[in-house]
């Protein structure tokens, strides 16, 4: 499959006395892994399903709705969508910025001329990477404060029963703090439309790579860490208890590997919150899994700021009033390695 590869960007920045705003959270729900006592490094990640983030060129590959100006989609809608990004990444000040469902590269540069306004350089998201299946409508990105030392894209072209449909790649970041190294894995697995058992065994091939790619980093003695869109529930996933108490997520794979998940309390109980809200129901398909030298200190589904309701529900984007956001919360969280 040919995949877009262009995907590592240096923006330049342009500084001006506009300061960050920072928000707190009082979530709990940390969770740890069993990574060494001794960490060196701690970077905030933020991981966010943007809800189809199209900008205002009809290039022909959008959703139908975002193909022409008939549904309302214009110029102005997307720079209120970029204004609203900005400031949610601003508020939550992560180091790590991971977006899921955004349209192409050139969008980097214009969320990150929206984020330029600061005099610390250790503000500034100077690295950013993007990559999507060619002829996809959307694909996957991060900016970060974090150098970005190189970037891998992770296709499946599986032959089987079934047609195979349209997979988002995963995308393998390393990253460097201080000269400790970071494998940050972004994932968007198959979504659950035409029903879940049907699209299950997509899901499962996404499960297979990861194991192997999270298993290849944590044998280099590397931290590592998955983010993204899962559409699998934490619950849908393999629980097992580890022989020292805790609480294990197993990713099965060639060789299946046991990784840790924040929704998950020391006591292996799940979050009775979620991060995307469906048929009434909190969903928890917005995850970090971790392995290796890293170790989660604290997690939260931002469910307090004006993405989000009164009652925590995410303010979903409406097109033909330009109102809201994104139909998933956010999801933050930091990490030691």
């Amino acid at each position: 499959m040919a995949i877009q590869n262009n995907i590592i960007h240096f923006f330049p920045q342009v500084f001006c006395s506009v300061a960050l705003a920072l928000c707190t959270c009082s979530c709990a729900g940390q969770n740890s892994s069993s990574a060494p006592e001794k960490t060196s490094q701690s970077v905030r990640v933020m991981s966010w399903n943007l809800q189809t983030f199209f900008d205002a060129e009809f290039d022909g590959n959008e959703y139908s709705e975002y193909k022409t100006a008939k549904y309302g989609w214009s110029e102005e809608k997307y720079a209120a969508r970029l204004d609203r990004l900005a400031s949610v990444i601003k508020a939550l000040d992560a180091d790590i910025v991971v977006m899921e469902e955004l349209e192409k590269e050139a969008q980097l540069q214009d969320i990150a001329n929206r984020l330029s306004g600061t005099f610390y350089l250790s503000k500034t998201y100077r690295y950013a990477a993007f990559a999507k299946e060619n002829g996809s409508s959307i694909g996957c990105a991060i900016l970060s404060r974090i150098p970005i030392e190189s970037v891998t894209v992770h296709s499946i072209d599986i032959h089987a029963s079934q047609t195979q449909p349209a997979l988002r790649p995963i995308t393998s970041v390393l990253l460097t703090k201080d000269g400790t190294p970071l494998v940050l894995l972004i994932n968007h697995w198959k979504s659950k439309s035409g029903g879940a058992e049907r699209s299950e065994i997509w899901r499962q091939w996404q499960e297979r790579v990861l194991a192997r790619l999270m298993k290849k980093a944590k044998g280099k003695n590397r931290a590592v860490i998955a983010a993204g869109d899962f559409n699998k529930d934490i619950s849908e996933f393999t629980k097992r208890m580890s022989s020292d108490g805790r609480t294990n997520i197993i990713l099965k794979g060639e060789e299946n590997l046991a990784v840790y998940s924040p929704w998950i309390s020391e006591d292996g109980e799940y979050s009775e919150n979620g991060s995307y809200w469906y048929k009434n129901e909190w969903e928890r398909i917005d995850q970090f899994f971790v392995a290796g030298s890293a170790e989660i200190t604290d997690f939260c589904a931002e469910s307090t700021g004006d993405w989000a309701y009164e009652d925590g529900h995410p303010r979903r984007y409406q097109l033909w009033n330009g109102s809201g956001y994104s139909d998933h919360l956010p999801i933050t969280c930091t990490l030691r390695f």
